[in-house]
């Protein structure tokens, strides 16, 4: 049982109780009209740009946006000059819209403004390169990142651990810097910094896998006589990625190769032994008759194709500068000329068809013929041959037919003004030497003629 006087106690406090809860609802009733009333005319908890306008007027939030950057701890780099201004009008509409908005989350919200194509202009066309070199200026000073490699060595592929650095991501810093640049208000672009590769990346496995499929590339090349075949995982034995993703292997191997078939199959400049018609071996020193590899042309050219997806077929004929392409020693069909009988013998497909007596130059002196082996630079008819007589006075004289040998004007003509018994005799080349030039009787020329072409190799020896 309660006694009256307890009972009476417990009414007394109720009252009281009912008193403070009051307040309490009060309290918070006019706080919470007090709060509605200050956020009719301010931003609550809200970022716009990702700026806190939070407890500011439009006025105000306008004035701070374009007067504030983003800047976290020197978190992102702010390209100055770029900034464009914000739309007042446009502060005012997201202000309209902040009713939507809950009392307690942070609210982030966008002002936009147009971007001019005039000011895209001038930030990628002036901004742009500024902005660049000063990546490029705060990398110097920094620890560059290298990525991890898969790089061939001495024949095995070998994976190179990767470097972590600190500088900065050039490549896609700019592409943010871009895409800010056509509607951003004003370029902050954050200071990212470079990651690599390192040994157990994806990145690195697809370098696995390319390398090996290129070490399976071939490249074959077909000579005059013979194909021969180069897989790249036979020839080469070092190498590296490039950026463009292809292998820059060591040309070592090719070009050492190249080099010994060269020297075994060039023939310009080299003397030709050819047999007389007398039957006699005749050792005809080197001249402008022969051809030769153009051995870098052709090393780079292989080197190149062993990185490309498909198997290739080169033809050496495409490396090889000069005549005579593929024939060893005189071939079958060429000018013999016998300068110590003063005798000349054409043959075709090995069989003699002309022999001529001619009269040549001087043994020596400035009229001297000029021994070697040689090719007919082209043919002409009816032409007039200039030059100087050894008293200085000047020579024209004509003929009906001409070959030229060298680039000093030798070559093979009929000599209309020569006394017939001087042809095929040497004891008369002292008094009616030609010039240098090999003299042909005028009636036997056209046989000449008709059994010579351009770039005949032509043999004069003594």
């Amino acid at each position: 049982m309660i006694s009256r006087k307890e009972k009476f106690k417990k009414n007394q406090k109720s009252p009281r109780l009912k008193r403070i809860l009051i307040g309490i609802v009060l309290l918070v009733i006019g706080g919470f009209i007090g709060s509605h009333i200050y956020f009719q005319n301010h931003f609550k908890f809200t970022k716009i740009n990702d700026i806190s306008v939070s407890g500011l007027t439009v006025a105000q939030a306008t004035k701070k946006l374009n007067n504030s950057h983003i800047d976290e701890d020197g978190n992102y780099h702010v390209v100055k000059d770029s900034r464009i201004k914000v739309n007042s009008d446009d502060v005012k509409q997201l202000f309209k819209n902040r009713s939507s908005m809950s009392m307690v989350a942070v609210k982030k919200m966008s002002a936009k403004s147009d971007v001019s194509a005039k000011q895209v202009h001038y930030r990628l066309a002036t901004l742009l390169p500024k902005f660049k070199q000063r990546i490029d200026q705060i990398n110097q000073s920094k620890t560059k990142t290298v990525d991890a490699k898969v790089t061939l060595k001495n024949g095995k592929v070998v994976v190179k651990a990767g470097k972590a650095g600190n500088t900065l991501d050039k490549a896609r810093m700019v592409k943010a810097f871009k895409q800010q640049a056509k509607s951003a208000l004003l370029i902050s672009v954050k200071m990212t910094k470079d990651t690599y590769d390192d040994p157990n990346s994806s990145q690195v496995a697809k370098q696995k896998d390319h390398l090996q499929k290129v070490l399976q590339n071939s490249v074959t090349l077909k000579t005059y006589n013979k194909t021969y075949q180069f897989k790249a995982k036979n020839w080469v034995a070092n190498g590296y990625p490039t950026a463009n993703g292809d292998y820059k292997f060591d040309s070592t191997k090719i070009k050492s190769w190249v080099s010994q078939f060269a020297n075994k199959v060039d023939t310009l400049g080299k003397p030709v032994r050819i047999t007389t018609h007398q039957g006699t071996k005749v050792r005809v020193p080197g001249g402008t008759y022969g051809w030769k590899i153009n051995q870098g042309l052709l090393t780079k050219t292989i080197m190149k194709n062993l990185n490309a997806g498909k198997q290739t077929t080169l033809n050496l004929r495409q490396y090889a500068a000069g005549t005579g392409y593929g024939v060893k020693g005189a071939g079958k069909t060429y000018v013999a000329i016998d300068l110590k009988n003063l005798k000349e013998y054409i043959y075709h497909d090995g069989k003699l068809m002309v022999t001529n007596p001619v009269m040549s130059g001087t043994i020596t002196g400035g009229n001297k013929t000029p021994q070697g082996a040689y090719y007919i630079m082209y043919k002409q008819r009816n032409t007039t041959l200039k030059g100087k007589n050894d008293n200085g006075s000047k020579y024209a004289s004509k003929v009906s037919y001409w070959e030229p040998l060298t680039n000093s004007g030798v070559g093979m003509h009929d000599s209309p003004w020569q006394p017939a018994f001087v042809y095929g005799n040497p004891s008369a080349r002292a008094q009616y030497h030609s010039h240098g030039c090999l003299n042909n009787p005028p009636a036997r020329m056209p046989l000449v003629w008709k059994y010579t072409h351009t770039n005949e190799p032509v043999f004069i020896y003594y």
